[in-house]
């Protein structure tokens, strides 16, 4: 049962990554140019053909990477996010549009627009994870795992996110081999743990220049942080059960990451939120009830008793 749960998960991982490539969308930034940015039109003005040099399409790249970042709060996205929002002018006060006049001040007074869509989206995140476990029965580590994991993707790309989980589980299965010998104690063990993923995080990050993904980079230390911390759980589902069943949870939790990461950079699914969050926020939370209602067999659970069900 096992593999063949395990099997259905990697399939579906590897569906989703291939049916959804998730490209860099350049956006042109409304703020005021840097010298970073002078330099770099100047070189493109000089050889309209190519780039002056591979240094300045490697800060190109990383400057459309971090534009299109929605978890940054002083780039692109968030003056795009903020001329939808002009260009939608408010009907009078209402029961229904009471939010939208309070996210309106708030960003006028400089919250941030792109933290206010993620904290709308997160409950998204949430309602498809507890879907996909509820009715499809994909188990993954809990809700809150995967959608901490989904913000990471998001921050550091999913690619490069790929990347670095990949980097780190590696390190800390090599790490847990190379101290269960030591015969430590959880708290001391734990950090030398985090010391040598670390170490390998900043193998990643030295020998980047060298590897075909130049915006590795550029990603922030604070979703590396995230994916560090998330190691512990991993290696604990490692050792609580078997393999095989420990490899299927990490697959699952992947692909529910790499789900709601593709929502979560989706701009229609950010300005309608924005645009109605009254209504955003009730359509997730009727869903909610509705899958809570749900009683049935789920998907998985069909494809397993199969045989048993026919008869």
């Amino acid at each position: 049962m096992i593999k063949k749960q395990f099997i259905l998960s990697l399939i579906l991982f590897f569906i989703f990554i291939f049916s959804f490539p998730v490209k860099a969308q350049t956006v042109v930034p409304l703020t005021q140019p840097t010298t970073m940015d002078l330099a770099s039109a100047a070189a493109t003005a000089s050889h309209p053909a190519s780039l002056a040099s591979p240094a300045a399409a490697v800060v190109q790249k990383i400057k459309a990477k971090k534009d299109a970042d929605i978890t940054q709060t002083d780039n692109g996205k968030k003056d795009v996010l903020t001329l939808f929002l002009e260009k939608h002018k408010l009907k009078p006060l209402s029961w229904n549009n009471f939010l939208q006049y309070a996210i309106r001040h708030a960003v006028s007074q400089g919250v941030p627009v792109n933290t206010i869509t993620l904290v709308l989206l997160f409950p998204l995140v949430a309602m498809i994870i507890a879907t996909s476990r509820h009715v499809i029965g994909l188990k993954g580590f809990g809700i809150y795992i995967p959608a901490v994991l989904s913000i990471a993707f998001v921050s550091t790309g999913i690619v490069n996110g790929l990347i670095i989980f990949t980097v780190i589980a590696v390190t800390a299965i090599l790490a847990k081999k190379l101290l269960q010998h030591t015969n430590l104690p959880y708290l001391p063990r734990t950090a030398l743990l985090l010391w040598l993923v670390s170490l390998g995080i900043l193998a990643l990050l030295l020998i980047s220049p060298l590897l075909p993904f130049t915006t590795l980079m550029g990603v922030s230390i604070f979703p590396i942080l995230i994916l560090i911390l998330l190691s512990e759980n991993f290696l604990d589902a490692q050792a609580s059960t078997k393999p095989m069943e420990a490899f299927s949870l990490i697959v699952e939790t992947l692909l529910l990451a790499f789900i709601s990461a593709l929502i979560l950079s989706w701009s229609d699914i950010q300005k309608f939120a924005l645009l109605e969050p009254e209504i955003f926020l009730v359509i997730i939370a009727v869903i909610n009830i509705l899958v809570g209602k749900f009683v049935g067999l789920r998907l998985t659970e069909r494809l397993r008793f199969k045989d048993i069900i026919e008869e």
